[in-house]
Formats: structure tokens, C-alpha cells, sequence
């Protein structure tokens, strides 16, 4: 019994651990789709394309508290893998990080176009997230 406790507990370090390393690469995507964001420019004679665009104000406000509220909780559950937790905190660590990044990726779908940001960035945003999810499903079908 205490064996196969110790392979759960194993278990779930392994897959919160998978998660902070998982959540690293996502939120220098999202830095670079509010800072720089790149759009299809319009062909222009010459081949002259409109340079230097910069998303509204509003996609700014809007967007980086949901990126860093996202962050933040990548921050949390990295921090979680580096000392002893309770299984059940894995998994509501892990759940609140998917409801933070559900919240991110639904603005970043809907104001794409409105902000400027590549299909590429959601789409790896989009892929990240199912990634987030699969873990969710184990972390917390193993506690």
C-alpha cells in the first residue's frame, strides 16, 4: 500500500513538473503576440508592406492582465514542484492555471484580427491547452 502511494505521489510530481516546464514556452508566445504581433500587410506596389503595426490600447489593457494573471499561475505551480504538496493541491494548482489560460486564449481568439495577433500564436496557444488539459485529467484522476 505505502508503495503504491509513493508511484502515485511519483506520479503527480512528474506531471506537475511536466506542466511548469510545459508553461514556460507559452507565455514568451504571448509576449511576443502583444509586443510585436505580425499581420498579413496588404500587397502594395513595389511589394512595400504596412510596417511597425501596433495593436489598439485597448487589446494592450485587455490582454496582459490576462497573460500575466496566467503567468502567475505557471509561477505557482512551478513553485508547488519544488516542495512537498498535498496530491489534492496538484490538482486544484493545475485547474486554476487551465481556467487562467482558458481565459487568455478566448480573448486572444475573438481579437485576433482586432489585435493583430497570428493564427500561429493561437494556434500553439490553442495546443498548449490541450496539452494543460491531459495533464489535468491525470493530476487529478490520480489523487
Amino acid at each position: 500500500m505505502i508503495l503504491r502511494h509513493s508511484t502515485s505521489a511519483l506520479a503527480i510530481w512528474a506531471l506537475v513538473a511536466l506542466i511548469a516546464v510545459m508553461v514556460a514556452a507559452p507565455s514568451r508566445a504571448d509576449d511576443k503576440a502583444v509586443a510585436a504581433p505580425q499581420r498579413a500587410a496588404p500587397a502594395v506596389p513595389g511589394g512595400a508592406g504596412v510596417a511597425g503595426f501596433r495593436p489598439p490600447e485597448t487589446c494592450l489593457k485587455e490582454f496582459t492582465p490576462l497573460r500575466d494573471e496566467t503567468a502567475r499561475r505557471a509561477k505557482l505551480l512551478k513553485a508547488a514542484t519544488e516542495r512537498r504538496f498535498a496530491p489534492g493541491e496538484a490538482c486544484q494548482l493545475v485547474h486554476d492555471y487551465e481556467l487562467a489560460q482558458t481565459k487568455m486564449i478566448d480573448y486572444a481568439v475573438a481579437h485576433a484580427s482586432l489585435c493583430g495577433i497570428p493564427a500561429k500564436i493561437t494556434d500553439q496557444l490553442k495546443a498548449n491547452h490541450e496539452n494543460t488539459l491531459a495533464v489535468m485529467r491525470k493530476v487529478c484522476t490520480a489523487t
